[in-house]
């Protein structure tokens, strides 16, 4: 592909999704960078259409979250790699995660819906917000460290001592490196690992200007 080909792409890329975010609420599609996207969609090993169809299903998992559990926007983020949905974060109850499972499904395009929704522990045993961040953060660089794949492809989050690991990688190895670092980061006491390789249809060639 053409570099003068690839940037138009690209470009039609980001403003695709950026005009599907204008419905999910007023000033909603300012705060999406078209710049981060198309650095994302460089980096990702999913062709153009792929992750082009992986945001729009995002916003549309997201938007059908906040309509149904609008207490949850800070504390459950949700994901889509490969047409498939994650939801990961702490719930008051079992009730709450049933209805964000719930809205998930009814998204059209999805494959599957995966999930790590615990109840949020209170009193003594509540979890740090500060800790948490902590952990991700090292979490998030022991990855970095110890292999190839790029930031912009996972994503990570701590809840308590657990780690979740969401996104894009090139192989089963990048898998199993993200798992690896996350499992022997200080302090972190689990993993669940829901990262993803594409199908060979949706795969990014492994040469060529967009890898």
């Amino acid at each position: 592909m053409k570099a003068s080909l690839r940037d138009s792409v690209l470009l039609m890329l980001a403003a695709s999704v950026v005009w599907g975010a204008s419905s999910l609420a007023p000033g909603a599609a300012h705060a999406f960078t078209p710049y981060r996207l198309l650095v994302e969609a460089v980096r990702t090993p999913q062709k153009p259409m792929a992750f082009v169809q992986d945001k729009r299903l995002k916003m549309n998992v997201r938007k059908a979250l906040l309509i149904a559990e609008p207490k949850t926007a800070l504390s459950v983020s949700s994901y889509v790699a490969g047409g498939h949905a994650y939801l990961v974060g702490w719930v008051d109850d079992d009730a709450q995660r049933n209805s964000l499972e719930d809205a998930a499904r009814k998204v059209p395009g999805l494959l599957s819906i995966a999930v790590y929704l615990p109840s949020k522990p209170t009193g003594d045993d509540a979890p740090s917000t500060t800790s948490e961040l902590t952990l991700t953060a090292k979490v998030k660089a022991a990855i970095m460290q110890r292999s190839r794949i790029e930031k912009t492809n996972v994503a990570v989050n701590v809840l308590g001592t657990h780690a979740v690991l969401v996104g894009v990688v090139h192989s089963t190895d990048d898998i199993q490196s993200a798992v690896a670092a996350a499992s022997g980061t200080e302090g972190i006491s689990g993993v669940t690992n829901f990262l993803h390789v594409p199908m060979d249809k949706d795969r990014k060639p492994s040469l060529g200007l967009l890898r």
